[in-house]
């Protein structure tokens, strides 16, 4: 049924209103038409007529109940690519995307290969991105959910970017071959303390995968001491480990790396100024 595409805006800014600030709600509606339906701002200002989206009162209703407009959709962004998401994958976040650019600026471009290893890939979005930006990565990438490693080799298949998808416990990294080496080692792991959640949206909560958020508040770091043990074994003379990590717990996290094992230490910001990324290199 056709509808003027500026009507659908003013019918999701109504159902998400109280949810979101203004600016939030202005930002949501307008990309979440543009995702369903291809009209852009420009286009509802117009007057353009589009096909109304099916189930539109049904989605409207899930996004009423603070559900993520990503998760509503099935997909969402993440450098300038669509995701396709699942209840299993979190949705890709900007603060990520500068994870990848750390990750690209340790490629060198004349080298041949560049072996790049993601761990707990989710959706695919770290090692697809490598993948596509940096063709002389071999890039492979571990998920313990198959769930969501189901999800992230359709992405792989539908962006057309060669990377290898295994199923894989982090915490089982010894059963891999010692002759098993990366000269980059990459993750975003679970960093969130339970204590934290009372904190968070109700969006994140409520819908985003426990797996891939919290950890103990007993042992925050269980995942970057895991990391780090696996990294020191199988990262090859001089490659790098790359972490986003909780922005609470910076210094406890660049401290795991403070060993003869490692050199070039540093605990990066990202675009908020806030502690966001641990990456060091491997020494002996």
């Amino acid at each position: 049924m056709p509808i003027i595409a500026a009507d659908l805006v003013r019918q999701v800014k109504s159902a998400i209103q109280s949810l979101y600030s203004v600016q939030e709600v202005e930002a949501i509606a307008y990309l979440f038409v543009e995702m369903s339906t291809g009209a852009i701002r420009m286009d509802c200002h117009l007057g353009k007529e589009v096909e109304q989206p099916k189930d539109w009162e049904q989605v409207l209703a899930r996004l009423a109940t603070h559900e993520p407009w990503q998760y509503v959709l099935g997909k969402g962004w993440f450098r300038d690519r669509i995701f396709e998401l699942n209840p299993h994958t979190l949705i890709p976040r900007p603060e990520t995307e500068e994870l990848v650019d750390l990750v690209l600026e340790k490629i060198t471009p004349n080298k041949t290969t560049c072996k790049v290893l993601d761990v707990g890939t989710g959706s695919g979005c770290i090692a697809i991105s490598i993948a596509l930006e940096a063709l002389q990565a071999q890039v492979s990438a571990w998920e313990i959910s198959p769930e969501a490693q189901t999800q992230a080799m359709q992405n792989a298949t539908s962006l057309g970017a060669k990377v290898t998808i295994e199923l894989q416990d982090v915490f089982q990294w010894s059963t891999r071959s010692d002759s098993e080496t990366w000269d980059i080692i990459v993750s975003n792991p679970p960093y969130v303390m339970f204590q934290e959640a009372s904190q968070m949206e109700k969006h994140v909560t409520d819908f985003e995968p426990g797996l891939a958020l919290f950890v103990p508040d007993a042992n925050p770091l269980i995942f970057y001491q895991v990391l780090e043990s696996m990294s020191s074994k199988h990262l090859k003379q001089d490659g790098w480990i790359m972490l986003e990590i909780n922005q609470a717990l910076g210094q406890e996290t660049k401290a795991l790396f403070s060993t003869n094992r490692w050199k070039n230490v540093e605990l990066k910001q990202d675009f908020h100024g806030k502690d966001r990324f641990v990456i060091a290199q491997r020494d002996i």
